[in-house]
């Protein structure tokens, strides 16, 4: 993966050297994600940015890249895995390709398939191709949205680039604080694409592609979702456990290809272990795992991680989070995901990164995706108690449920006319009187039609990929962690094979009863230690606000005069707060409870960390 960044001319203009110099600005800020090399390309319309973080082709693989007559030409921020085929078919089409990359396939694949190419891609990809005979510009992000893309319209151009920073870098971009991004930390998991926490930038959504001509409007192609049919073809367990676990062995196999050395992840949770456990019995090689042990009782895994160390053969990296540490690097943190936060797990994610740049490896493999395809959340198992919920269901809540998940008894976590009340004594009183222009349920963030007749087993499924996987887990927590250390992280179970795979998969397959991931446990049996198959979910939690109100630790950010000076939070509750955190039989109930005061704390640190106005 790299770092990208261009501009394109909507009315015409020919580009000039005074793109390269911006494009130097903008790469500049982002040196972090491709710190190997860097390219520009300033051509008639467009101008083309470029970091490198090399994998294959080490020497000759640097972008922009161009077609044989030079009349498109392409950056990606990305990996194909399923390259080598596109390219012995693109070959044999008469093709000719000038270098070993993977990505130079898909210059040859828009030639043959136009604007149905990213549909022919199994992997993570963050692509702007301009074709000067169209005279159009395609930015297009994988299927699941791995790989992040943003981009604004400014004074006639559209600028866009792996990270926000970059865009800020171009004159004349807003730096204005989007109120709707906090609403939606309130409400949901995290932010959901398009929407950023910057106001007029955007974040193109996974299986989605812009096409972008002078003198039109912008047209947003989805070419892709995770689409799941409401009846189900049961080919039985034995199918689907000897299925997946073939699919499984390929998927990890396409992310271990490179020129350079690979790790992996071990939490010692299921799905970092299977990840794990499956190069340690198929793929065997050298290879590099890394863990991070945090916290201590109920949060300790370290025992975990040893059993998967011991299991497998690689060279181990491990290190210990301390607790300062958490508040010590969460600006810094805070500065890379370009996001305010309600869990501070993102600070451990940026350390282990930090510990994978310390070694060998310039990419690792996660279990990333499977909680979200497997029903590994307990919101699973709370659904099957829908009757029961049914009944304590306010017509309220049925409406904003209905608006929001197409469904008035489907609950997604929260009863959001509940924590409203919440809400309206975090915010201050000038904007909580604004709430309704930009409140995160004023309207769905997914195409309730793509959720329509579906087992609620499968809604929820859609929902977490939606909310909770694409722009939080892969997002702010996954890729802006990663390189901030100039590391590439890759999770075989997004791969686009096994996905198609696991869409067709009876719900009874995945939740048997009350044990998640069933289907997964199954195909890992002989494979994954058995105390690790057997172990109830244990989600990757991190020390909350609460545990440093209590430390007495500095808190700059939540100082009366801050607060004030963007006014979006009620001074006297956010102390109040404090005064509640600061109790000694106080604690929030891990994942289930919303950290406000960590909300507040850190859209400040947003606000003056990027200079934003309200």
């Amino acid at each position: 993966m790299c770092g990208i960044c261009g501009i394109f001319h909507l009315e015409g203009q020919s580009g000039n050297e005074g793109d390269r110099e911006i494009l130097g600005r903008m790469l500049s800020v982002i040196k972090h994600r491709g710190p190997d090399g860097s390219g520009t390309l300033v051509l008639k319309q467009a101008a083309l940015g470029f970091n490198r973080l090399s994998f294959i082709d080490l020497d000759g693989g640097m972008q922009p890249i161009q077609n044989e007559d030079k009349t498109i030409s392409m950056i990606c921020n990305g990996e194909i895995y399923n390259f080598q085929e596109l390219r012995d078919e693109l070959t044999a089409k008469g093709h000719e390709f000038r270098t070993r990359t993977d990505v130079e396939v898909i210059l040859h694949l828009y030639e043959e398939a136009g604007l149905d190419f990213p549909n022919r891609l199994n992997g993570q990809f963050a692509i702007a191709l301009y074709d000067e005979k169209k005279g159009r510009m395609l930015l297009a992000r994988d299927q699941i949205g791995i790989c992040p893309l943003f981009y604004t319209t400014v004074n006639g151009h559209v600028v866009f680039a792996s990270e926000i920073k970059a865009i800020l870098e171009y004159p004349g971009v807003e730096r204005k604080l989007n109120l709707k991004a906090v609403d939606q930390l309130m409400n949901f998991p995290g932010i959901v694409s398009p929407v950023t926490f910057f106001e007029g930038i955007y974040s193109l959504e996974g299986g989605h592609m812009l096409e972008i001509r002078p003198g039109q409007e912008i047209r947003n192609i989805e070419y892709w979702d995770m689409i799941y049919e409401a009846q189900e073809e049961d080919r039985g367990e034995a199918y689907y456990v000897e299925n997946l676990r073939e699919i499984l062995k390929k998927a990890i196999s396409r992310r271990l290809v490179a020129d350079v050395p690979i790790g992996f992840y071990i939490s010692g949770g299921l799905d970092s272990s299977v990840v794990a456990c499956f190069i340690g019995k198929f793929l065997l090689n050298s290879y590099y795992s890394f863990s991070a042990e945090i916290g201590t009782g109920e949060l300790d895994e370290s025992r975990f991680q040893k059993m998967i160390r011991d299991e497998v053969s690689s060279t181990h990296y491990s290190t210990k989070v301390a607790e300062e540490e958490i508040w010590e690097n969460l600006p810094e943190v805070i500065y890379h995901a370009e996001a305010a936060v309600k869990e501070s797990y993102d600070v451990a994610a940026y350390l282990l990164s930090g510990l994978v740049r310390e070694s060998p490896a310039k990419a690792v493999l996660t279990g990333q995706g499977s909680d979200e395809f497997f029903c590994g959340y307990v919101g699973y198992m709370v659904d099957l108690f829908r009757n029961m919920q049914k009944s304590q269901m306010t017509r309220e809540e049925c409406e904003v449920n209905e608006r929001l998940w197409g469904d008035p008894y489907f609950r997604y976590e929260r009863i959001h006319p509940e924590i409203r009340k919440i809400h309206t004594k975090v915010y201050s009183e000038n904007i909580r009187g604004e709430i309704d222009t930009f409140s995160a349920w004023a309207s769905s963030p997914i195409n309730t039609e793509h959720v329509k007749g579906l087992s609620t087993q499968k809604r929820r499924s859609y929902i977490d990929y939606k909310l909770r996987l694409s722009d939080h887990l892969l997002g702010e927590h996954g890729d802006r962690m990663f390189f901030s250390h100039s590391v590439e992280g890759r999770h075989p179970f997004l791969d686009a094979e096994l996905l198609s795979f696991v869409a067709k998969i009876p719900d009874k397959y995945k939740l048997n009863g009350t044990n998640e991931k069933y289907i997964l446990k199954k195909a890992g049996e002989g494979i994954v230690p058995e105390p690790i198959l057997k172990r109830k979910k244990f989600p990757f939690q991190a020390p909350g606000m609460s545990a440093m109100v209590k430390r007495g630790a500095k808190m700059e950010y939540l100082e009366d005069s801050l607060i004030k000076k963007y006014g979006i939070f009620d001074v006297e509750y956010v102390n109040e707060m404090k005064r509640v955190y600061s109790q000694e039989d106080f604690k929030l109930m891990g994942a289930y409870e919303i950290d406000y005061l960590l909300i507040v704390m850190t859209v400040t640190m947003l606000c003056e960390r990027f200079s934003l106005t309200v």
